[in-house]
């Protein structure tokens, strides 16, 4: 019998497309000119990198639950940071499981309020809730949103290792009075191996080790807390980019004239406007250091692969749980608002090779969901999802027996982050409509206007494209049982 293959899955958090060299050009090649990431752009060249990969939800607990399920964020529950996964829905750690693999877990959870990841079939170590591992251990942090349960595992750590006193500086935070609670950024001060990444890292090569001893193949789940905000990151990184070589981004001359009064809202709240983009510039200086910083921890865990001799018999998957506006459009993280730079993600795929191929890039242009992880996982264990799930497996395309997968349409959504209002949205490659529940809409000409700054909602040049959009949206939502469908098919012909 053909040994089963080992998949390791990394998964960074809010982690803009072009912050990954490989990407250099995603967005105009304002970050990816600038970014070092020579690790993951290694996978690429041994793999397959997906060019239109999106999430469908980018809020962290509703996209991670999407990963762990295969489905939409209304049909598994999570529709925010707090609300859990519907009981009774199968999750990828539990099929996997059964299938025989040993289940891994290293880092940030942020799946489940309630369930742990040994509940849902992983070894590892718990991190509920938002469960930042630096709040309430770096004395100069103020961003404190610590763990939920205890022992804080990442402040045993550091006591393990010796490494007493570590504290933070230089933190930034934006100017709002009221917000002065989250740094964007701020310096490790202490070594490399007191970090936060590095402890992942260091997790996900234990976990690597104990699957080995047991002679199962497996899965396993590194997710490291970076570059999400606050960026906490040691030097060299923390002073490795220089702002001013990091040119503004297009998007970054928004004026909120045409869009959600809540975007404008939301600018004003993180309070980043009266720096300019020289602030912006800064914040992503330290940005682009943590994406170098965890593509150094990638390659210790690829590393350990190779040092075990297991590399080649391990799938190797990159992926972010959604992306980060990072001065776009003037906001910054994610939210309600719809743009490209938070629902595309990077999504590379290392496969398991006999022998290594030549390095040679290989891209693949199909429209695909992170959630499709869930399918396309189980389908290398050769199974398959014990109940229908929304998308397919990548495997052909990742294996080049198919090139193109079909899909013409991704959908999005969302519900809750800071305020409660439901968004959906449709794009194809040409073209992206908003539906704002309570707001004006919002239709981009992604050809001509790539950063989506000029808003064509209610521009009758473009009322057959956005009726044709809405139409789909539309079929979506009464074949995904969306519960905003009722108030959006009784107002649809007067939006």
């Amino acid at each position: 019998m053909t040994k089963k293959k080992n998949v390791l899955l990394i998964l960074s958090d809010q982690q803009r497309l072009d912050s990954l060299s490989v990407y250099h050009n995603a967005f105009g090649g304002a970050a990816g000119n600038v970014v070092r990431t020579p690790h993951i752009d290694a996978l690429a060249r041994e793999g397959m990198r997906f060019s239109n990969a999106y999430c469908s939800s980018a809020i962290c607990a509703p996209s991670r639950a999407s990963l762990m399920t295969g489905l939409f964020a209304h049909r598994h529950g999570v529709i925010d940071n707090f609300t859990d996964i519907r009981p009774g829905t199968p999750l990828l750690s539990e099929e996997m499981k059964k299938a025989g693999y040993y289940c891994g877990y290293a880092g940030k959870w942020h799946v489940s309020p309630t369930r742990t990841p040994e509940d849902c079939g992983f070894h590892g170590k718990a991190f509920m809730g938002y469960a930042f591992p630096g709040s309430g251990v770096f004395p100069s942090l103020k961003f404190n949103q610590p763990p939920d349960n205890q022992p804080n595992y990442y402040d045993e750590y550091l006591k393990e290792k010796g490494f007493e006193g570590i504290d933070v500086s230089h933190g930034f935070m934006g100017a709002n009075p009221a917000l002065q609670i989250q740094e964007m950024y701020a310096r490790h001060d202490g070594p490399v191996e007191s970090t936060i990444e590095y402890f992942v890292a260091e997790e996900a090569i234990h976990e690597i080790d104990l699957a080995n001893e047991s002679g199962k193949p497996f899965f396993i789940w590194a997710n490291f807390w970076g570059p999400h905000s606050p960026s906490i990151v040691p030097e060299p990184y923390f002073s490795m980019y220089d702002p001013n070589d990091i040119p503004e981004h297009p998007s970054y001359r928004e004026t909120f004239a045409d869009k959600p009064y809540g975007y404008y809202l939301t600018e004003k709240m993180w309070g980043n406007g009266p720096y300019g983009w020289k602030g912006f510039a800064d914040i992503s200086a330290k940005y682009f250091g943590h994406c170098t910083f965890i593509d150094d921890m990638v390659g210790r865990i690829t590393d350990r692969l190779k040092q075990l001799g297991i590399y080649n018999d391990t799938v190797i998957i990159y992926a972010a749980d959604h992306g980060d506006c990072l001065g776009a459009h003037k906001l910054i993280e994610k939210g309600c608002f719809a743009f490209q730079e938070i629902y595309r993600i990077p999504l590379i795929v290392k496969p398991a090779h006999e022998t290594p191929p030549a390095p040679a890039e290989r891209v693949n242009d199909s429209m695909v969901y992170l959630q499709e992880l869930m399918p396309t996982i189980l389908d290398i264990a050769g199974t398959a999802p014990p109940k229908p799930v929304d998308g397919n497996s990548l495997l052909p395309l990742i294996s080049d027996d198919a090139s193109d997968n079909g899909r013409r349409e991704i959908f999005g959504e969302f519900h809750d982050h800071f305020y409660h209002t439901r968004q959906r949205l449709v794009t194809t490659k040409d073209y992206w409509f908003t539906f704002n529940e309570s707001e004006r809409g919002e239709l981009y000409d992604l050809n001509a206007d790539h950063y989506q700054l000029v808003n064509r909602c209610y521009d009758p040049a473009y009322q057959v494209i956005k009726t044709d959009l809405m139409d789909r949206l539309s079929d979506w939502m009464k074949k995904t049982g969306d519960p905003d469908s009722t108030w959006y098919h009784r107002i649809k012909e007067y939006y």
